[in-house]
């Protein structure tokens, strides 16, 4: 397989701030590539570098064979990179149906009739084609979870985009969810999935990334990442041959 995303010695911020410092990394089509790492290491910096909301000061991002590193958002979304948000952003007052037709449209550019049929056959993906006519403001924690990368999928990606969607649910609704992306890995879609929750990355990533400052502290399988020297001392602060000082 080849890639489908590189990040070629990338760096973006905020005003002043830098907070990607040189971050490269490759994407391969198909697979799961998650990204951990402590807070405000730069992860959704990184995912909103990626969708086109912050603009690299430096380096490339490399999409489909494209330098897409100057496009907007929604040139990105066209392109095929779909992706959620941490705190789900649905249009409260429109059914579960409306907020996705919006995506299958106005993101895959499908006609009404069009983007209907395909707006229900990715709700039935997501577990959701009962609820359709449900309003999105009363929806649960979970299904507004689902609802976001439904929405996200209503644009057709090649690319998923996932921004820590098992935040804040109970156990068995995080294993609902991996579930969910299991089903969407087995169509051979390529996700990048940021997570807190490092069970998920274990079950459910092809590779597994953990940052450090702007950067990329170490690629490579899921488990042996997690428990790598590395990992433990981001998440830890000290190794265990570190001598404490008291």
């Amino acid at each position: 397989m080849s890639n489908i995303l590189s990040f070629e010695n990338v760096s973006s911020g905020y005003t002043n701030i830098r907070v990607l410092d040189n971050l490269s990394f490759d994407v391969v089509e198909g697979e799961v590539f998650g990204v951990i790492g402590p807070n405000g290491c730069g992860k959704t910096t990184m995912l909103n570098t990626l969708a086109g909301l912050i603009k690299c000061s430096d380096g490339r991002v490399i999409f489909d064979g494209k330098d897409i590193s100057k496009l907007p958002p929604f040139v990105r979304c066209a392109l095929g990179i779909g992706r959620t948000f941490q705190v789900p952003r649905p249009f409260e007052k429109m059914s579960v149906m409306e907020n996705v037709l919006v995506a299958t449209v106005h993101g895959a550019g499908l006609s009404k009739r069009e983007g209907e049929k395909k707006a229900m056959e990715v709700l039935e993906r997501v577990g959701m084609k009962e609820q359709y006519a449900v309003r999105a403001g009363e929806l649960t924690l979970l299904d507004r979870k689902r609802l976001e990368i439904a929405r996200a999928l209503g644009s057709a990606p090649k690319l998923l985009l996932l921004d820590e969607v098992a935040a804040g649910l109970t156990e068995l609704e995080v294993k609902e969810v991996m579930n969910l992306v299991e089903e969407l890995k087995k169509e051979k879609l390529t996700i990048v999935w940021i997570e807190h929750i490092l069970e998920t990355m274990l079950k459910s990533a092809d590779r597994l990334m953990c940052m450090a400052e702007g950067k990329s502290a170490i690629i490579g399988e899921p488990k042996a990442v997690i428990d790598s020297k590395i990992v433990e001392e981001l998440y830890l602060g000290v190794r265990e041959d570190d001598e404490i000082e008291t």
